[in-house]
């Protein structure tokens, strides 16, 4: 046995084996041993199988499968000894070619082209600076959450005829061309609020109507907004954007809130462990409220733009031949090569920002452990769905018993160990760059967070 290695170019080489027939020979004897044992040959009692016949029978197959066992184990040994930091795995080499003939020869030479991971030369610290945009919470905004408590402790009415601002509840039902009821068409007893109708027309048919009275409206028409209608009619968004259809819509129920008085009443129920007493302190919390809502996006944006600019720092460069070799031989045939070339940019950043997500990890001891997911899981589901429940024995008990069935579904559990690694990435960026806040209107940066990615 003998392995060589010769470099092929800055981040790739070539690795060559030789096996000779003193490496094989004991164990394909000895294969073949256990073959003469098992086989079951007319002619011949079990096990009295002639080696010669044996040999005959399956001895290049058995030379082949214990060949290939000692290739495996002596590479895997080779580049865990020589602590060889590689991308991807091995791939047969493409400019030299196998020597193997397991008819005639004894001695084997295999070539593999292999490719090291890159170092990385980029330490986090202070003199790094990073946007980070804080979403600025207008006047206008505040209004509109100041209505929504408003409206959350008003006084919830059911008058006898829709008037403006009323929120119905009516029974949908598609009609076909002639007017009629569409049988097999989408039906569903949906809610609407009047003030979200942007047709002026359709807003006027209802003003005034009563339970019972039925209007007709194209809803794509009516709401101009394909994820409402799909809400509205409990049918997914891609069933709407292009329905082009008139429903009937049976009133059933009218609601109308009168808004609460912004007053100290107010200020109690909606903030009930602060002492306010102003409009002003009142709307001071509410905007202060809106923009903790904010924080998410800001973050998620950071993170993108933060990511995009270590990677351009890094100066990271990967040997792209090799790297579009490995992706398309293990795809499983799901891409070719025409398909890879043109999705390689998206490729070579995600493979550049994973070599420096491990590089990070590693310098900085970031690890999620099991516990933790347990534990983010468990806090969720508490939130979720048991929020304001005193945590009694038989609330822990059950809780758990949730918690155990989420753990044993990988996907979801894979999918809460990405995002704590990514919380814990973003805490450390937060800790160690310098980051410049910049405010920012909510449809600048919705313009900002819509571009597309630099890949």
């Amino acid at each position: 046995m003998n392995i060589t290695k010769e470099s092929t170019g800055d981040l790739t080489a070539l690795i060559t084996v030789e096996i000779n027939e003193n490496d094989y020979a004991d164990k394909v004897k000895s294969g073949l041993n256990d073959y003469r044992k098992k086989a079951n040959i007319p002619g011949f009692r079990a096990g009295k199988v002639p080696f010669g016949i044996v040999n005959k029978m399956y001895g290049k197959a058995v030379l082949g499968e214990e060949v290939n066992k000692i290739l495996s184990e002596k590479l895997n040994t080779y580049i865990t000894e020589n602590k060889l930091n590689l991308l991807g795995n091995p791939l047969p080499s493409l400019e030299k070619e196998d020597k193997v003939d397991l008819e005639n020869d004894k001695d084997f030479t295999f070539y593999f082209d292999i490719a090291y991971s890159p170092e990385i030369n980029l330490e986090l610290n202070e003199k790094i600076k990073s946007n980070y945009f804080d979403i600025e919470v207008s006047d206008k905004m505040t209004d509109d959450y100041v209505l929504d408590i408003q409206s959350r402790f008003g006084e919830h009415t059911h008058p006898e005829t829709v008037t403006e601002g009323s929120e119905i509840t009516a029974e949908f039902k598609q009609l076909d061309a002639e007017g009629n009821v569409l049988e097999g068409g989408i039906a569903h007893k949906g809610n609407l609020k009047l003030e979200d109708i942007k047709l002026k027309t359709i807003t006027k048919k209802f003003v005034g109507t009563a339970k019972g009275d039925k209007v007709i409206l194209d809803p794509m028409k009516a709401f101009k907004d394909a994820d409402m209608v799909s809400k509205i009619l409990a049918v997914t968004k891609e069933m709407v954007e292009d329905l082009k259809a008139d429903f009937e819509a049976e009133i059933t129920e009218v609601n109308f809130t009168i808004p609460a008085e912004v007053n100290e009443d107010l200020f109690k129920k909606a903030y009930p462990t602060d002492e306010i007493k102003t409009v002003d302190e009142f709307r001071s919390k509410v905007k202060e409220d809106a923009s903790k809502q904010f924080i998410g996006e800001s973050d998620k944006l950071f993170m993108s733009e933060t990511v995009d600019m270590l990677i351009e720092k890094a100066g990271i460069e990967v040997p792209v031949d090799f790297m579009k070799r490995w992706v398309l031989a293990n795809n499983e045939g799901k891409l070719t090569a025409e398909q890879i070339d043109a999705q390689w940019a998206s490729y070579e950043h995600s493979l550049k920002w994973q070599l420096l997500q491990d590089k990070l990890f590693k310098e900085n001891t970031i690890k999620v452990e099991a516990a933790e997911v347990r534990e983010h899981v468990k806090g969720f589901i508490g939130g979720q769905y048991f929020g304001g429940q005193e945590q009694n024995e038989a609330f822990t008990s059950q809780i758990d018993g949730i918690v155990d069935s989420v753990m044993q579904n990988k996907e979801e559990v894979n999918k809460i160990y990405d995002q704590l690694y990514d919380k814990k990435l973003l805490d450390l960026f937060k800790e160690k760059l310098s980051l410049k806040n910049k405010s920012i209107s909510l449809e600048d940066f919705i313009t900002k967070a819509s571009q597309p990615p630099k890949v």
